[in-house]
C-alpha cells in the first residue's frame, strides 16, 4: 500500500498517525515503558509511514505511549470482571487492540471510525471472529450507537482514546448522553474510559509540534474530571489521571502550574461508571 493511502485520510482521521508512530517508536525511544506493539510496526510498514514525521516530539509520543497502557489496563481489568461483556473503541484509528491484550474469545468487540480509517482497517489489521468495525458518518456522527446492538443487562465498556479533543462540544456532550441513555434503558453496567484537554490545552492546541503537523485542531474542552459526570448525570469518576505529568521535566512543570493556578489538570484521562438503578 502506496503513500496515497495516509494522503486520502481525512483531517481528523490523519491525527491517527501520531499514535501509531508512538506505538511503533516505544520500544526504542522509550525503552523504561517497556511497551511493544508489534502489530503498530507491522501496519505502519505495510502502509509506508515513517513515524519520523512526529518521533522528534518527544512529549507527545511518551504521552501516547503511557495513555495506550493506561487504556489497555482499563479494558484487561474490565475483560477480567466481564468476561462476556462488549467492548466499543471509538476512533480506533491504526490501534490493534484486541491483539495488544489477547482478546477472549468471550468478549465482543467493536471499532467505529470514520469511512477512510475503516478502509485501511480492512486492509491492514487483522480480522477476528469477535471483532467488527462500524463507520462513523460526519453528518450523523452519533447514528453507530444504534448499530451496537445493545443486549439488555450486557456490560459494556467504551474507549475513547484521543477523541474528545476533536468533537465539537455539542456532539461530544450527547455522546455522554446518548451512551448513559441506551445503557439506563437496556439495564446495563456501562463503563467509559477517555481522554480529555483542558480549555488552554485547547486554544493552543496548535502549538503542539505533532498536531502542527497534521490539519486539525482541538475543538473540545473538558476542564475536570467531574465535569463529564455534570454533563451525563450518573457517570461516576472511578479513577482520573493526568499524564503529562510523565512526559518529562516540561510537560510535568507546566501541568503543576496549571493544576496550581487553576485547580484543574491541563489533560486527564478518565475511566467512569454507571449503575442502571
Amino acid at each position: 500500500m502506496d503513500d496515497l493511502s495516509i494522503k486520502s485520510l481525512g483531517t481528523i482521521p490523519e491525527t491517527l498517525l501520531i499514535p501509531l508512530a508512538a506505538r511503533m517508536t516505544a520500544p526504542d525511544r522509550h525503552p523504561d515503558l517497556q511497551f511493544r506493539d508489534a502489530e503498530a510496526m507491522r501496519i505502519g510498514t505495510a502502509l509506508g509511514f515513517d513515524p519520523a514525521r512526529f518521533a522528534r516530539d518527544t512529549g507527545s509520543m511518551r504521552g501516547s505511549v503511557l495513555r495506550a497502557q493506561w487504556f489497555d489496563r482499563i479494558t484487561e481489568t474490565f475483560i477480567a470482571s466481564h468476561p462476556a461483556g462488549l467492548c466499543v473503541s471509538i476512533g480506533s484509528g491504526l490501534d490493534d487492540r484486541p491483539s495488544r491484550i489477547r482478546l477472549p474469545a468471550t468478549v465482543d468487540w467493536v471499532d467505529a471510525d470514520f469511512a477512510d480509517v475503516v478502509r485501511l482497517r480492512e486492509a491492514l489489521v487483522a480480522r477476528r471472529a469477535n471483532v467488527r468495525t462500524i463507520r462513523v458518518t460526519e453528518t450523523e456522527p452519533l447514528a453507530w450507537m444504534d448499530e451496537l446492538g445493545w443486549t439488555p443487562g450486557r456490560p459494556t465498556l467504551v474507549l475513547a482514546e484521543g477523541v474528545s479533543m476533536y468533537l465539537l462540544p455539542s456532539v461530544g456532550e450527547n455522546l455522554l448522553r446518548g451512551l448513559v441513555d441506551r445503557a439506563a434503558r437496556n439495564g446495563a453496567l456501562l463503563e467509559l474510559a477517555a481522554d480529555f484537554a483542558s480549555p488552554i490545552m485547547v486554544r493552543q492546541s496548535r502549538r503542539n509540534p505533532s498536531l502542527a503537523k497534521t490539519r486539525a485542531s482541538f475543538r473540545w474542552a473538558v476542564p475536570r474530571p467531574e465535569t463529564v459526570g455534570d454533563i451525563a448525570p450518573g457517570l461516576a469518576v472511578i479513577e482520573a489521571v493526568d499524564i503529562t505529568r510523565r512526559c518529562g521535566a516540561l510537560a510535568r512543570t507546566m501541568a503543576s502550574l496549571h493544576r496550581l493556578l487553576t485547580g484543574r489538570p491541563v489533560y486527564f484521562c478518565g475511566h467512569y461508571r454507571f449503575r442502571p438503578r
